[in-house]
């Protein structure tokens, strides 16, 4: 403090004093300070309203007020400079009333020293600091900055309080950064770090100042939770007049984010998905509010991402649903209410049963059978996909087996198991499936494993050692869905797959589309020429099946052929299958 220049006001109405005091401060060599002198009480409660000074020195005496006067109207006006009281003799008691009051110290006129007057300046400014430095640390982000969650509550407490009073509105704008995780993960933590402080900068560069931003790092459970995660922000909008107000920013913080963020030599882009609730229409109370900006904020996410969602009421019941159906997924797992049904799938030439694809269902004691399309992407969600996943692949070999082991002649050749990306990223799929493999004791020459496109190209370099590895356990390896991602020729030669099975949604169209003829005769083609066996499927016409036949396609499955069979009914497909054949009756 000693090369810092402070500001003292000194509130005393006897000139003497004020001179006496003056000369006091010329005699404390070491302190760079202003003095400023007012001598009467009104004029002080004017100046101190907007306090622009760094220490108050109040007389206790001021006509027909008293320092204690002055000092409660100071506190409560929001002055947040120390102040000291002065007496003079004869205001025994005064000391205690004064620090009970928030007067920082009390002086006695008639001991007052230079020395004395010093130490009790710079005392008092120097705790005033600590106290401040202690407050932010309480009250924000260590990281960006920005008021943390304690501060943020306070701040929307106060201002759902103001608009109750005025009867007008606010807006709470809950803001998830997409793919955060991602940036940690490619990148680093350091990385990430920087992220969020170039976004709690932009954000304060066009949120106007009454508005409150608030960054939340730690994953609560409480239902008042404001700090949800490393990558979420919230903003508070006060006073606004509709929602469009609202909307408004919204967008604006959506474009800010849009542009590219340089980060240590990396060109970093982000987006944000964005969840208004409104005051008082979405909530009258904290709580309320917090939870429905959160989850118009999930609902933006679900919905594509990059964009702003507003509360709506239906919402609630969707999220209840989902908590419904993911804690009847999980005992759904042991409750033996899943279960695998199986495709079959021939060779186009011969016309015989090469294998048979494994299909999970969940039949719900309640709402019945409930379509994969409805679970398994809560399950991918929720991390369940792992026991999931690993069941169906348990129960798909154990079946393997006992269909071989009941009639090896009338048994698929082989089953086929979907492979989810969680599956494939979790990084010990490999010892899973030799554990599997072992307990079934099933060849590993009878299995394929699935692997959708999209999954195998998310991190081509270290798929193609991971597929090198289940390769070399014996198991057969296809890319599902081929043609509805973004396979690289490149990285398609290297990789060590047996099968490509073409989408469903080329077949659909292939006798009546000559573009998707064409694309199919050329994945045919190219998979030929990389020694891969190609599997079309959604067969469901004899015309689909006569043209691909003469594309030279290899094997089909699809309702055209079977639908999905239960276990205990897929031998007796088999043996009818077989039959016909040996008959040459047409199938």
């Amino acid at each position: 403090m000693t090369n810092e220049r402070i500001k003292i006001l000194l509130v005393d109405d006897d000139e003497d004093d004020y001179l006496l005091t003056k000369d006091l401060f010329s005699q404390i060599s070491n302190l760079s300070y202003d003095l400023e002198w007012i001598s009467s009480y009104c004029d002080a409660l004017k100046v101190l309203s907007g306090c622009k000074f760094d220490i108050c020195l109040f007389d206790y005496r001021l006509g027909e007020y008293t320092g204690l006067d002055l000092l409660r109207e100071a506190v409560s006006a929001g002055c947040k400079a120390p102040i000291i009281l002065l007496t003079g003799q004869g205001d025994n008691g005064i000391d205690i009333e004064a620090i009970k009051r928030g007067a920082s110290d009390y002086l006695n006129k008639s001991e007052i020293t230079s020395q004395l007057l010093e130490r009790a300046v710079r005392y008092a400014i120097e705790r005033k600091r600590t106290e401040e430095r202690i407050v932010h640390m309480a009250y924000y982000d260590g990281l960006t900055n920005l008021p943390n969650r304690s501060l943020f509550l306070d701040r929307l407490s106060q201002a759902l309080a103001h608009s109750s009073r005025y009867k007008d509105s606010c807006a709470l704008l809950f803001i998830d950064l997409d793919n955060f995780k991602r940036i940690n993960d490619t990148l680093d933590h350091r990385t990430g770090d920087l992220l969020l402080q170039g976004v709690a900068e932009r954000l304060n560069s066009f949120v106007r100042s009454a508005d409150t931003i608030a960054r939340h790092r730690v994953r609560a459970l409480a239902s008042t939770v404001a700090r949800l995660g490393g990558d979420e922000f919230t903003v508070l909008l006060t006073e606004i007049h509709s929602m469009q107000d609202a909307a408004k920013v919204s967008q604006r913080i959506l474009y800010s984010l849009s542009n590219p963020f340089h980060l240590d030599g990396h060109e970093v882009f982000i987006t944000a998905s964005i969840g208004i609730a409104l005051y008082p229409a979405d909530g009258e109370d904290i709580d309320t509010l917090i939870k429905n900006a959160d989850t118009a904020m999930y609902h933006a996410k679900n919905n594509g991402k990059n964009h702003f969602q507003f509360y709506k009421f239906s919402m609630n019941s969707t999220a209840l649903e989902r908590l419904n159906m993911e804690n009847d997924l999980r005992r759904a797992i042991t409750g033996n209410e899943l279960s695998l049904l199986y495709q079959p799938r021939i060779n186009i030439g011969s016309g015989t049963i090469v294998g048979a694809e494994a299909l999970i269902r969940w039949q719900h004691p309640e709402l019945g059978l409930i379509s994969p399309a409805r679970f398994i992407p809560l399950a991918e969600e929720t991390g369940l996909i792992i026991p999931i996943g690993e069941w169906v692949l348990k129960t798909a070999c154990r079946q393997k087996r006992e269909w071989h082991r009941k009639d090896p002649v009338h048994a698929p050749v082989s089953v086929s198991v979907n492979i989810s990306g969680h599956q494939f990223s979790q990084g010990n799929l490999v010892n899973i499936m030799e554990k599997i493999l072992v307990d079934t004791g099933l060849d590993p020459s009878c299995l394929e494993l699935e692997i959708t496109e999209s999954v195998i190209m998310k991190n081509a370099d270290s798929t193609v050692a991971l597929l090198h590895k289940l390769k070399d356990m014996g198991v057969k390896l296809s890319m599902d869905d081929f043609g509805t991602g973004y396979s690289s020729f490149n990285y398609l030669k290297r990789f060590p797959l047996d099968i490509i099975k073409i989408d469903r949604s080329f077949i659909k169209d292939i006798t009546n589309s000559p573009r998707d003829a064409a694309i199919i005769k050329a994945m045919i083609v190219m998979a030929h020429t990389l020694e891969m066996k190609v599997v079309a499927e959604g067969v469901e016409t004899e015309e689909q099946l006569s043209l691909l036949q003469d594309m030279g396609c290899d094997e089909m499955q699809g309702f055209l052929l079977c639908r999905p069979l239960p276990a205990e009914h897929v031998h007796e497909f088999l043996e009818i299958w077989d039959g016909m054949l040996i008959n040459n009756e047409k199938p």
